[in-house]
């Protein structure tokens, strides 16, 4: 199959998908980017209260801004110094207190994902999102398209390349005829697959949830599960206390999202 000239736009777009690990090859997406960008941060005005009420300023920042958050409650300060490794972790695992890690949150770049995959991240009201706008503009009246690989399936892949390439013939073929697509209509008859961008915040304990519901071999699509995976590993990588491994949150039932309320 040969190669499709890339428009400016598609190059740029292909810039972000590779820049969050993605895999670009010719007009389709065969990985989607998945990209931690943001993270909350305490102030040094904050670690010298911290140090001053004896919270253990050697955890990570989240932990050490839970830890006050629980102690503020009942001004249960520690006399001394010592390493609050054990009550942090007993905080989340044993007392499933995790409201008082909700004020950190985390951004993510997901980059060249399908856009029925997106409307599923939309669906989540917790979040706040900027996206690659889908209609009605420019950057996506020639856009690149995310391709499904399921069990290695190389027929499977192929034919959604086929659909793609049919679809772009047909647009040029009606554009050249002198019948110019508006772009709202021309995003309009994309495929499904039409790969789009967007960043995505929540608190970690709304991703915790998150990651609980839709990690599931039950109904979810696989595009969304091949991103919530490198969500999840991510996650776990940064908050190694308060995220599971991909492989407990599959073990998990929907219901329990909604212990440690």
């Amino acid at each position: 199959m040969s190669q499709t000239p890339l428009t400016p736009y598609q190059v740029k777009h292909k810039i972000i998908i590779e820049a969050a690990n993605g895999i670009v090859e010719d007009i389709f997406v065969l990985k989607t980017g998945v990209l931690l960008t943001k993270r909350s941060k305490i102030t040094p005005e904050a670690k010298v209260l911290f140090d001053t009420l004896n919270i253990d300023t050697d955890r990570p920042e989240y932990e050490q801004h839970a830890e006050f958050n629980s102690r503020i409650t009942y001004l249960s300060f520690k006399d001394k110094k010592g390493d609050s490794k054990v009550f942090n972790e007993r905080m989340i695992h044993e007392y499933q207190h995790r409201s008082v890690y909700n004020d950190e949150y985390v951004t993510f770049l997901i980059a060249g994902c399908a856009i029925e995959t997106e409307l599923e991240f939309l669906a989540h009201n917790e979040a706040t999102v900027a996206r690659l706008t889908s209609s009605r503009t420019n950057a996506q009246n020639t856009p690149l398209f995310k391709i499904i690989n399921r069990g290695n399936n190389q027929e499977l892949v192929e034919k959604q390349k086929e659909i793609c390439k049919t679809y772009v013939k047909e647009k040029k073929l009606f554009e050249t005829s002198g019948k110019q697509f508006d772009n709202e209509v021309s995003n309009i008859l994309a495929p499904g697959n039409k790969a789009v961008s967007f960043t995505i915040t929540m608190s970690v304990k709304d991703w915790h949830k998150t990651l609980i519901g839709r990690l599931s071999h039950e109904g979810v699509e696989t595009d969304m599960l091949l991103v919530l995976e490198d969500i999840a590993t991510q996650l776990k990588s940064n908050y190694p206390v308060f995220f599971n491994t991909v492989d407990q949150y599959y073990k998990m039932g929907n219901g329990l999202k909604y212990e440690g309320e």
